[in-house]
């Protein structure tokens, strides 16, 4: 494996009569590789010793770190490169005299990139460079303009062969083909049949997020398991893979590029060629669910909301105040004392600081009250949700009156500023009904969510169990205890039912 030091900040060696000998230069070393599918860095290896070789060969050369950047492509603007950005600066600050690497578009496929380089070999015209491949001197006028011209010609070679990938993988996409070619999560290695231990892990998923389960509930759960992603990383998988693979649209069929829906010349999503394993509305209504909490989460930050049972739910009935959870720093397990407790805020945070209750207690009356009301409401008849959305037919409607429009332009029945002017508003109207339709695949979930609070409720994630307790609880009011009064009295809440 590669060993990355750290610079080595010496500069030279001298005799013992203070006469110069020969210098020390300290050479970072760069490799870098755009596609690493295994994960086992040899292709960067192998750059590596190609490197050592060459700096060993130059006198005063040492290598006194390795800067490696595996499985990053040069070419792609928007990617960072974090140790070739290191290696900048440490050339920048006076940590290196120099760098050497395999070739020069290892190092660099952007000429802004080159440029950069190239001022800090400007500034200090001292530094040296190599490569294995050829010799360039940046130092010099002739050595940066060769560079240049050498690191433009990759600069096209690679928007060459991107423009020519991006053409054949349209071409896989509007023939509903798989591209790539490693398999996705959820199929076999044919990426076609369906690979079922997964698939009941993704849907086993969906339903705990369409209930309330976080998706870093979900991702822990799955580390547990040992669930690896579809290249058999050595790592855990991450929440960012869990996340893609969950919201992934090729779950229900549907041909996606770059992770937006694929649609056809017929404006319609395009039918990809392997067996689905849940419907176009389920996978939508799972993305909905996931960007509101991001929203959420963006907008709030509150991450004491999945701590605790009834965080956002309990109001100060003195002024109307949300209380918040305190943990109680002298707090020793096993002791009577509550481990924390709900309280209004201070005045200077937004409340009246005069109202608290005990954690435990209230949230196990609540729970209880809870457990008391879903039983009766499951004894008492009550009406069924629709098994199909209610504004089904309206969005067939819509689709209809669409390519009816587009067929009127087509024959030059209409204008275009007329067709836009009709379709703007359907396509406003399709929009609402896309996301009443996702919220309403979310609702029936989880009014299926049945649980056992006697048996099942201790053993849910606090964020499920938060949802069961707000599916019936829209507030609890908690009013003051008056002075001297300890002990938990549940005719001082106040509950306001959902």
């Amino acid at each position: 494996m590669i060993h990355r030091g750290s610079a080595t900040l010496r500069s030279g060696t001298r005799t013992d009569q203070g006469r110069a000998a020969t210098v020390t230069k300290r050479i970072g070393g760069y490799a870098r590789i755009s596609l690493d599918k295994d994960g086992d860095e040899l292709g960067v290896d192998r750059q590596r010793e190609d490197y050592t070789y060459y700096a060993a060969a130059r006198v005063g050369w040492e290598i006194v770190r390795d800067y490696i950047d595996n499985d990053v492509s040069a070419y792609k603007k928007n990617v960072t490169r974090p140790e070739f950005e290191r290696l900048l600066i440490d050339l920048k600050s006076g940590a290196l005299d120099g760098v050497v690497a395999y070739d020069l578009d290892r190092l660099m496929r952007q000429p802004m990139d080159l440029e950069r380089l190239i001022g800090i070999f400007e500034d200090n015209p001292k530094l040296v460079f190599g490569t294995v491949t050829q010799d360039y001197d940046l130092s010099t006028t002739d050595g940066r303009t060769m560079a240049r011209v050498m690191v433009t010609m990759a600069n096209k070679a690679s928007a060459d062969a991107s423009r020519r990938i991006a053409r054949k993988h349209r071409e896989l996409a509007d023939a509903g083909k798989n591209g790539g070619s490693h398999r996705a999560f959820g199929w076999n290695d044919d990426r076609v049949t369906v690979k079922q231990d997964e698939a009941e892990l993704i849907l086993k998923a969906h339903d705990d997020l369409l209930a309330g389960t976080r998706l870093s509930t979900i991702t822990r759960s799955w580390q547990a398991l040992g669930v690896k992603t579809a290249r058999e990383s050595v790592k855990p998988i991450s929440r960012t893979a869990v996340k893609a693979i969950l919201t992934n649209w090729r779950l229900c069929g549907y041909r996606a590029v770059k992770g937006e829906i694929h649609y056809g010349k017929d404006g319609n999503p395009v039918i990809a060629e392997w067996a689905s394993i849940t419907t176009p509305e389920r996978v939508s209504a799972v993305r909905e669910v996931l960007a509101e909490r991001s929203e959420k989460f963006r907008n709030e930050g509150n991450t004491n909301g999945y701590r605790y049972l009834l965080t956002g739910v309990v109001r100060c009935a003195e002024c109307g105040t949300r209380m918040v959870p305190k943990r109680r720093s002298d707090y020793i397990p096993g002791s009577k004392r509550s481990a924390f407790s709900y309280a209004c805020p201070t005045k200077s945070e937004g409340g009246c600081g005069k109202v608290s209750r005990q954690g435990e207690a209230l949230d196990s009356w609540i729970t209880t009250l809870v457990h008391d009301a879903q039983a009766a409401l499951l004894a008492a008849p009550h009406a069924e949700m629709p098994e199909t959305f209610p504004g089904e037919a309206r969005l067939a409607e819509i689709e209809a009156e669409k390519a009816e429009y587009l067929e009127a332009r087509r024959s030059n029945k209409i204008t275009a500023s007329t067709l836009i002017a009709l379709l703007e508003p359907l396509e406003k109207e399709q929009e609402q009904l896309k996301r009443d339709r996702n919220w309403f695949v979310v609702e029936k979930a989880r009014a299926q969510d049945t649980v056992n609070l006697s048996d099942d409720f201790e053993r849910l994630p606090i964020e499920r169990q938060k949802a069961v307790i707000m599916k019936h609880v829209k507030a609890v009011i908690v009013h003051p205890v008056g002075k001297g009064a300890r002990k938990f009295n549940p005719e001082l809440l106040e509950i306001v039912w959902a």
